[in-house]
């Protein structure tokens, strides 16, 4: 479904470029959830915003379905991001959110097709005229997966979709995103630094390091810890968190 071959992507500066992205290939297959994996600044967000057209390619090429034009695929490719709160329009009521994007790609039947992808995300009919600012940070989630999925891809792009959620609220979306994965026998790419929500949704991992991917690995290599660059090894090690050292206990 998902083809990338010696992706580059760069942005100018006032001394010059840098490459945000370099060199980056991967294939993922149809019905797939694969992962990305890294700490900040990796590249992992601007690979994502790449195969969604929103930043174009300075080398290599992209693929969805087989189509290396975005434009062409821009319906197939739907994307939720990061930041719930800042993600939708403040002065959009819930209909108007999920409206628009039936009007850019010419669907008919809005009322019905709102009323059913408010359904599919847990919301119900009560919530369709409301403003963001009224609703919760894992509502607004809820909302920005609807606003993808209501015009019917084939691929769903997450850029940590979680982060900026509580624990619990954590859970209840990434519950809904494998019930979503299972119905709707969709493609994800799912963007994280979090091990522990890539394991619970994905099958195999990419793991980026200044723009470029130094291993690929299947999440139940990462489980076991069958893993062979130093850099994945330190992730892993970080997801173990810390062990507190008591007052006056000798270093180790």
């Amino acid at each position: 479904m998902i083809e990338i071959e010696r992706a580059l992507i760069r942005f100018s500066t006032r001394t010059g470029h840098v490459d945000a992205v370099r060199d980056v290939s991967l294939q993922v297959e149809e019905g797939e959830v694969f992962g990305l994996v890294g700490e900040s600044g990796s590249g992992k967000s601007t690979l994502l915003r790449g195969l969604a057209g929103l930043v174009p390619l300075a080398g290599g090429t992209m693929r969805i379905g087989g189509e290396t034009t975005p434009r062409r695929a821009r319906r197939d490719v739907q994307m939720v991001f990061q930041d719930p709160y800042g993600a939708l329009h403040p002065r959009f009521t819930v209909d108007k959110t999920l409206r628009e994007p039936l009007a850019i790609h010419g669907i008919g039947d809005p009322d019905a097709r709102i009323l059913a992808a408010l359904g599919e995300v847990g919301l119900g009919p009560a919530f369709r005229f409301r403003y963001p600012h009224q609703l919760s940070g894992g509502q607004r989630q809820r909302l920005s997966i609807a606003r993808a999925l209501i015009v019917g891809p084939r691929v769903l792009l997450l850029d940590e979709p979680t982060s900026a959620l509580d624990v619990s609220v954590q859970a209840e979306i990434l519950n809904l995103l494998r019930r979503l994965h299972r119905e709707r026998k969709l493609t994800m790419v799912l963007v994280s630094h979090n091990l522990s929500v890539i394991g619970f949704l994905c099958s195999r991992i990419a793991v980026m390091r200044n723009g470029e991917i130094v291993e690929q690995v299947s999440v139940d290599a990462v489980r076991a810890r069958r893993v062979e660059h130093e850099y994945t090894r330190r992730l892993l090690a970080a997801t173990e968190g810390y062990t507190r050292r008591p007052h006056g206990a000798p270093r180790t």
